[in-house]
């Protein structure tokens, strides 16, 4: 039976402390600075706001990393950190709490050492201002950086946590640096959006999702703000409604939207989900890629034969170890360039996710002779494809090389199928355990499952792996 360890000498005392609530300020100027994260900690627990409030006025390290500190604060706690911050910004004299740079309100864990050192998540940018500029009779030449995430989906749904530090924010732009390295835009007008984004530093956004903006023409107007955000590694474009055909004014949407990308030059990872105006643009947004991607998602989008043929041109694809195709037909197009591709990133691709791409076998018995040179990948995902148990056969014995999988995805073969699409209980678990036999004697799988698509009443698959599960109907 395992015991929990006694409180430390510390953690008693910061009990002690906080809970006969005999902090002053002339105590805390005198108070050892290991005792500072305790009496937080334990003040969040007691729920003490006014107390968290006076240890941030004094707080005595460089770094103010709130994660490290709770779990998740309340309301009630988080305005009286951003009261605790706005206090120390007027104080006049601090000798021994001026050390202060960074105030981190993300939820998460950090090292200690990050807090003594005043390290913030790797190296980031200090900001000074131009000028010697006077706040209520006093002088600072470094602003305070604030970090935080921020999402904004809907303006339905309003985070009063985000909203208070907002205009706590626009209170203070002066004389503080809001700082955001991961940004959520939703359904919000572009007015709104520019608003948000004036009160943000550009440079240090590092992950931005566009997460349903609507049309092409509002897209289009944030490209200038998304061009500031130099270094930028992580952009997803998500749900961009529109028509497939396109007017001239649309071609000139499209090429603003792409021309974007040449200033991205540390993008690493591109996912774009459900939006429209990607077809027979591939090749230009290739083209514009400047920085080596690691991940490239692709998903729930209409190509066409000139965008599959640019996967096969000459781009920054030397690096890429995650590829997603998921629901992107390709049951009428040639796939020869997408394994002229395959073949090209042999030695880096780790995951490879052909989920719902309609494939036949005749396009898998194309990509065949490039997957057997795909030896580092950890992961594959062939679910909702139309192939036979003959092809399913021969991929598996093709995969003698690929020990490095851990996770492996194939559709359940066509013949479990009866002439109405329902699967065939006896037959789906005949065929399945006999690829699954083909595969062990080629090498020791690690987790393999073989999937049918989902059934038309009930909308669940049936799975054959460690264990087999069938569709509600069948259960």
């Amino acid at each position: 039976m395992d015991l929990e360890a006694p409180p430390t000498l510390l953690q008693l005392a910061a009990q002690c402390t906080v809970r006969k609530e005999v902090l002053t300020i002339s105590v805390l100027q005198n108070l050892p600075m290991k005792l500072f994260p305790p009496l937080f900690k334990e003040a969040d627990i007691l729920r003490k706001a006014k107390m968290i409030k006076l240890l941030v006025e004094y707080w005595p390290y460089p770094s103010l990393l709130v994660g490290l500190l709770i779990d998740k604060t309340n309301l009630e706690t988080f305005q009286a950190i951003l009261e605790g911050v706005g206090t120390w910004l007027k104080r006049k004299y601090r000798p021994r709490m001026g050390k202060l740079q960074v105030v981190d309100l993300r939820n998460g864990h950090h090292d200690f050492w990050d807090m003594l050192a005043g390290r913030e998540g790797g190296d980031q940018l200090v900001e000074t201002m131009p000028e010697k500029q006077e706040v209520e009779g006093h002088s600072r030449r470094q602003r305070l950086r604030v970090f935080s995430d921020l999402s904004f989906k809907s303006s339905r749904h309003e985070d009063k946590q985000q909203t208070h530090l907002l205009q706590w924010a626009k209170d203070r732009e002066g004389f503080l640096h809001l700082c955001c390295e991961k940004l959520e835009i939703g359904a919000l007008g572009v007015s709104k959006v520019k608003k948000v984004l004036k009160l943000l530093q550009p440079e240090f956004i590092k992950e931005l999702e566009l997460n349903t903006v609507g049309n092409l023409s509002k897209l289009t107007k944030l490209v200038p703000c998304i061009s500031k955000m130099r270094n930028l590694q992580k952009l997803m474009l998500v749900r961009i409604f529109g028509r497939h055909t396109y007017t001239p004014l649309e071609e000139r949407n499209v090429t603003k939207i792409l021309s974007l990308f040449p200033k991205l030059s540390y993008l690493q990872h591109l996912t774009i989900d459900d939006v429209y105006f990607l077809r027979d643009h591939m090749n230009e947004l290739f083209r514009y890629l400047e920085a080596p991607l690691l991940s490239l998602t692709i998903t729930l989008c209409q190509i066409s034969q000139s965008d599959l043929e640019s996967f096969s041109q000459h781009w920054n694809y030397g690096q890429l170890k995650h590829l997603c195709l998921k629901g992107v037909s390709l049951s009428t197009l040639n796939v020869t360039p997408l394994k002229f591709f395959l073949e090209s990133v042999a030695d880096t691709l780790q995951t490879l996710e052909l989920e719902d791409c309609r494939m036949k076998d005749s396009h898998l018995r194309i990509l065949l002779p490039a997957l057997t040179k795909c030896t580092r990948l950890t992961s594959i995902n062939f679910y909702d494809n139309n192939i036979s148990r003959d092809v399913l056969q021969d991929l598996l014995h093709r995969t003698a090389n690929m020990s490095q999988l851990t996770m492996e995805l194939y559709p359940a073969p066509v013949e479990v199928y009866n002439e109405w699409s329902y699967v065939q209980v006896e037959r789906f678990s005949q065929l399945c355990a006999e690829l699954m036999n083909t595969l062990i004697t080629v090498r020791r799988p690690k987790s393999v499952c073989f999937g049918t698509y989902s059934c038309y009443d009930c909308d669940t698959h049936c799975i054959y792996g460690n264990q087999t599960t069938f569709c509600e109907c069948l259960e």
